[in-house]
């Protein structure tokens, strides 16, 4: 067929169908646009991703090219909802707070890319990857779902011990999720959870000299003064540090307020359903409220606080007879004493015997 034929058929038939002609026109120009967007979408998503991967890159460099003595802490910005504003509000908290339960400790604080994936397998070796990279004390990431009680979840990986990048131990916090239930105590609260995954000595005041824990306890009791929602094992955890610091200081002190405050919150954990409810924390109850009238009494004397103190440590050693955990050590501890008595016994009859 000659190529003039060709052409004058084809000329025939855009003629006879040029709503047919004009519409695969425009459908393709809109395919075409489509495409081009999609690929200047793809080209734009991974131009943001290399610059976020230098930006860590960089900050990793930074962090671990910093010779001065301090913390390291890396904060990621946290999924879900308001990524922004909750990173900037967990930065704020430490920067505001965290010396305060550090005892004045130097600490410094860089800022990394969102990391999703909650706490699956994968994401945890990312954190501890970049937590290698830059050598950090602390490395921080969350996910913010919803308004709810305990919508902000920070999971956190840390090294507090002198623990490696590979074995620092991994961790999870509770927080509201609500802005307005972020106000008032609460970044105190974060910066106090997060100090004690740096410090884990925190969590045993004990350790510490009484002046030392003094201003501790004090904050803490205003965290339990907290208006706003708290998830209750949040609460919990909160609670049980202010009544072991409380009682620590009041039996060198003497502050008989802070030991009736121990007393009543404690006292709550004792009714018939809470005891059931949880076993171990009425036992912790009894024995704060056994060392917080035993302090008291110490100060004023009275015969019915200690005979009270005396009934709720039995209690609490009781309980503790019967624990898995405290068995086995007791069987290992009358092992280990029959073996030293079988040795002695030996050394005994040698010596006489000459054997």
């Amino acid at each position: 067929m000659p190529v003039t034929d060709w052409l004058t058929a084809a000329e025939t038939w855009a003629g006879a169908h040029v709503r047919e002609t004009q519409f695969l026109a425009v459908l393709g120009l809109v395919l075409g646009g489509l495409f081009a967007a999609f690929l200047v979408l793809l080209m734009f998503r991974l131009f943001v991703r290399l610059v976020r991967r230098l930006s860590d890159v960089a900050a990793a460099r930074a962090l671990r090219r910093d010779k001065t003595p301090g913390y390291r802490i890396i904060l990621a910005c946290p999924a879900g909802g308001k990524r922004g504003a909750t990173l900037k509000w967990l930065q704020s908290a430490l920067a505001d707070h965290l010396s305060s339960f550090n005892f004045g400790a130097p600490f410094r604080i860089m800022r990394m890319s969102v990391l999703k994936g909650g706490l699956a397998p994968e994401t945890i070796a990312r954190a501890r990857r970049r937590m290698a990279a830059a050598d950090a004390d602390l490395f921080v990431w969350g996910e913010r779902n919803g308004r709810k009680e305990d919508g902000l979840a920070l999971h956190g990986l840390t090294r507090g011990g002198g623990l490696s990048p590979a074995d620092a131990r991994l961790f999870t916090l509770r927080l509201p999720g609500r802005d307005n239930a972020l106000d008032g105590e609460m970044p105190k609260i974060a910066a106090f959870l997060l100090a004690k995954k740096l410090q884990p000595g925190l969590g045993n005041p004990q350790s510490f000299r009484p002046e030392k824990i003094s201003l501790l306890a004090e904050v803490l009791s205003g965290m339990l003064d907290h208006g706003g929602p708290m998830p209750a094992a949040l609460r919990n955890e909160i609670e049980g540090d202010f009544c072991a610091s409380a009682v620590h200081v009041a039996e060198a002190a003497g502050d008989l307020a802070g030991l009736d405050r121990v007393i009543a919150l404690r006292r709550e954990h004792l009714t018939e359903g809470a005891v059931r409810a949880n076993p171990e924390r009425a036992i912790q109850a009894r024995m704060d409220i056994g060392r917080a009238l035993l302090a008291r009494a110490a100060k004023k004397y009275e015969a019915e606080l200690v005979r009270e103190a005396i009934g709720h440590l039995s209690q609490v050693v009781e309980a503790l007879r019967t624990d898995p955990s405290i068995m086995r050590a007791q069987a290992a501890s009358d092992a280990m004493f029959k073996a030293q008595s079988l040795m002695e016994t030996r050394k005994r009859f040698a010596v006489n015997f000459g054997t």
